[in-house]
């Protein structure tokens, strides 16, 4: 019974999915996390978790938020940086991965952010000490956000379904 009432929850996040060359670093990593134990290193997608919401934000309201991070980005060249790795807690998962440089405001529509936004490598178990090498530094200019759909498939903590809804590209660097 306890698996079929986990199955109907449902959790909701805004993410940034960074351009497909840093998802194949960030995917390498994991791998070399994953076999040095990190059970959770698959369990989320290549992407950075910014903040849970309690509806799935509008294609408008994720141009918005894509012009917000954007805006940030210019104190960087528009470059978008990984630093050491964090882990960032939130009510139903603890992430851990390359913490970025990006502040995400918090308003009336988002439950949390995630502070620091980080590249998700692996889901962790709260409670916990994890030592891993830190990622490679990583800079991006190209990335997208968009809305997540994520569901428990069993009681492990490791066992997710996930749908990600259309991304809205950040805009051009200028």
């Amino acid at each position: 019974m306890k698996i079929n009432e986990n199955r109907k929850k449902k959790y909701h996040f805004l993410i940034l999915v960074p351009h497909k060359e840093v998802q194949r670093q960030i995917e390498e990593y994991r791998q070399g996390l994953f076999s040095k134990g990190f059970k959770g290193a698959h369990s989320f997608p290549l992407c950075a978790p910014l903040a849970g919401i309690s509806r799935l934000f509008s294609l408008v309201e994720l141009k918005e938020l894509a012009m917000n991070i954007r805006e940030q980005s210019m104190e960087s060249d528009g470059k978008i940086l990984s630093g050491e790795n964090v882990l960032a807690n939130c009510p139903a998962f603890t992430f851990f991965g390359p913490g970025l440089n990006l502040n995400i405001k918090k308003t009336n529509k988002l439950l949390y952010t995630l502070s620091p936004p980080l590249l998700c490598a692996a889901l962790v178990k709260e409670g916990i000490e994890y030592k891993a090498e830190k990622a490679k530094d990583m800079s991006f200019r190209a990335a997208s956000v968009a809305n997540l759909t994520i569901s428990p498939l069993d009681e492990t903590g490791f066992s997710y379904k996930w749908e990600i809804s259309r991304p809205v590209w950040l805009p051009a660097y200028k």
